[in-house]
């Protein structure tokens, strides 16, 4: 299973065992208007519900197939999740996944799994909410990530899950920008995941030749609708969702720009995420990394290997509005400049983990190395950036970085969908945590996306000192 490091991506963006049941047993609800049934722990429960429903309430020991998500998210939250959540919590964010239902008036049996004690009377309120029992489940398994656990732990239906691999495999459909998903309701932007006046979705970055550029999407535009429709109360990647598609078919964004409001139509195209981009500028060697996609690694190589055989002193290493991928082709890159040591240590309840370099050093300990980046740099990039800063291998220019510092893990699930899970948070090997705050450039200058390569070698050269 790959570690997945990565921020939201608009261009795109496991194994299960049994719950921990009520005992395995099975209750039958009859909810009425008042109705009293008694758990499996022989407490009587009283709830009022809108219509008059046959529901089953089932543990995890067995399960019915149509419900079995449930148990699934349940048991892979308590296995793996970096925090401890208690069930009652966990229980309540199932119930508030359920309450973004339409609400339902439907009379056909519904079964509901409660995978703790606290999940009965969530699972009466899946009675009025939820057409049937597989459109009950997804909700609780939705409410789970998104209500329960950080920002960065998602529901991945089927579709969405075939989203992110074309994402990871580096060619997708859509319209070619990247996104990030921030609430600043607090005075500092943390990381957020459904949408609403305070948690607003963003452009970080435009890839080039694709339709987002042709269209003048910028970095900062907030994203407020999509084909007409306001995107508050949908999670980033329903949004990311809806606005992939078909190359050749249109949508229509309406866009905040510094107060503005516009509408851009966008005809949507093959995208391909070019993972490197490489030249030589005189004696100085520029490689940019765009993401930690699974062969991005190779071909990083490849790029520093061409620009070493050139003859070049210096590299600049460009890792601006990189917003991450795969920790294990972030363990590769850094090796390409370190012989020894760790990359990066990842912190659990359980464990403390270090991750040693590859020992395949490609560039000579006489280059400088110079390391650029923006507040667009997330995650794996981060990681890159703040092992070569702290082994002092690299001079880092630039802004201050995205800040995220979790390292997620997908799960399959029964139904085709996934669970990405923060499964720990990560440090540098001297133990420095940079969540929230990002890496501080050892020398801190704005570097514009967008400037010529020769302006930007030249510049982050003279910042570093080179």
């Amino acid at each position: 299973m790959s570690r997945t490091l990565s921020a939201t991506v608009l261009v795109a963006l496991l194994a299960l065992s049994a719950c921990v049941g009520v005992d395995g047993a099975e209750t039958t609800v009859a909810s009425a208007p008042t109705t009293t049934y008694t758990s499996s722990e022989g407490d009587p429960t009283t709830t009022a519900a809108a219509v008059a429903r046959e529901m089953r309430v089932v543990g995890c020991d067995p399960v019915d197939p149509d419900v079995e998500i449930v148990c699934e998210a349940f048991d892979l939250i308590r296995r793996n999740y970096v925090d401890q959540i208690s069930d009652e919590a966990l229980a309540d964010a199932a119930a508030d996944g359920l309450r973004d239902l339409d609400g339902s008036e439907a009379t056909s049996e519904l079964i509901c799994a409660a995978p703790a004690v606290t999940f009965h009377e969530t699972c009466e309120l899946a009675a009025t909410q939820a057409e049937n029992s597989v459109e009950a489940a997804e909700a609780m398994v939705w409410g789970l990530t998104t209500y329960g656990l950080d920002a960065n732990s998602v529901y991945f239906d089927p579709e969405a899950v075939h989203l992110v691999d074309e994402e990871q495999n580096g060619q997708v459909q859509g319209i070619g920008a990247m996104v990030t998903a921030t609430d600043t309701s607090s005075g500092e932007p943390v990381l957020c995941s459904v949408i609403s006046e305070t948690c607003r979705m963003s452009i970080v970055a435009t890839i080039a030749g694709t339709p987002a550029e042709a269209a003048g999407l910028q970095r900062d535009d907030i994203i407020v609708a999509v084909d007409g429709e306001d995107i508050q109360g949908q999670t980033v990647d329903e949004v990311t969702a809806i606005v992939r598609g078909p190359a050749g078919t249109d949508v229509r964004l309406k866009v905040d720009r510094a107060g503005s409001l516009f509408d851009v139509a966008i005809t949507r195209a093959e995208v391909t995420i070019p993972a490197v981009v490489s030249e030589v500028v005189g004696d100085a060697g520029y490689v940019a990394l765009n993401v930690f996609t699974d062969n991005a690694d190779e071909q990083f190589s490849d790029a520093l290997e061409a620009v070493l055989d050139a003859g070049v002193s210096s590299l600049v290493i460009d890792l601006r509005d990189n917003p991450g991928g795969l920790l294990d082709t972030a363990i590769e890159v850094a090796s390409a400049f370190l012989q020894d040591g760790d990359v990066v240590t990842t912190e659990s309840p359980e464990s403390t983990t270090s991750y040693p370099v590859s020992g395949n050093p490609i560039v000579p300990q006489d280059v400088e190395v110079v390391v650029v980046v923006n507040r667009g740099s997330a995650s794996a990039s981060e990681v890159v950036a703040a092992v070569l800063q702290e082994r002092g291998r690299a001079t880092v220019v630039g802004e201050n970085t995205f800040g995220k510092n979790t390292v997620q893990q997908r799960f399959g699930l029964s139904n085709g969908g996934a669970l990405k899970l923060t499964i720990a948070r990560w440090l540098t090997p001297g133990g420095h945590d940079f969540g929230e705050v990002g890496v501080t450039p050892d020398v801190v200058t704005p570097l514009e996306i967008g400037l010529p390569v020769e302006i930007l070698v030249r510049d982050a050269l003279a910042a570093a000192g080179g």
